[in-house]
């Protein structure tokens, strides 16, 4: 079984592991109306205004979680994404993709803290649990 960080860049996974250093940003003139490929920005939703991320009630700070997973809520798919589409929910690796801030979204607005990752880097799709339909037995 390969291991996707040991594979070869292609136009459908885009290396965007060594990017993850800073964050980028259009200016005040620009707006992002669309991305490419099979790249998905994302915004953050487990973490507080102060940078902590969340995690079943415990405040951990984002630099005790750089390699572990966070929830984001997809905000533009590029046109080759098969699973993820726009509003869904993903869970990923913090640590492979880069990561944006105030970023102006034609039709959504500002992306405070975000990220732009392949699909093929999205560990899976999640919803909130509907707690009528859990049983108490």
């Amino acid at each position: 079984m390969a291991n996707i960080d040991q594979l070869a860049t292609h136009k459908h996974l885009i290396d965007l592991s060594t990017h993850s250093e800073g964050d980028i940003g259009l200016t005040d003139d620009f707006e992002l109306s669309m991305i490419f490929d099979d790249i998905l920005l994302v915004e953050y939703i487990d973490e507080t205004e102060t940078g902590e991320v969340v995690r079943n009630g415990i405040y951990v700070p984002t630099n005790a979680i750089t390699k572990a997973w966070r929830k984001a809520r997809v905000i533009l798919a590029g046109p080759k994404t098969k699973y993820a589409k726009i509003d869904d929910i993903v869970i990923f690796p913090n640590n492979l993709g880069v990561t944006v801030s105030n970023v102006s979204v034609t039709g959504k607005g500002v992306v405070t803290k975000g990220i732009f990752l392949n699909e093929d880097r999205v560990f899976g799709i999640c919803k909130q649990k509907d707690d009528s339909t859990t049983s108490n037995s």
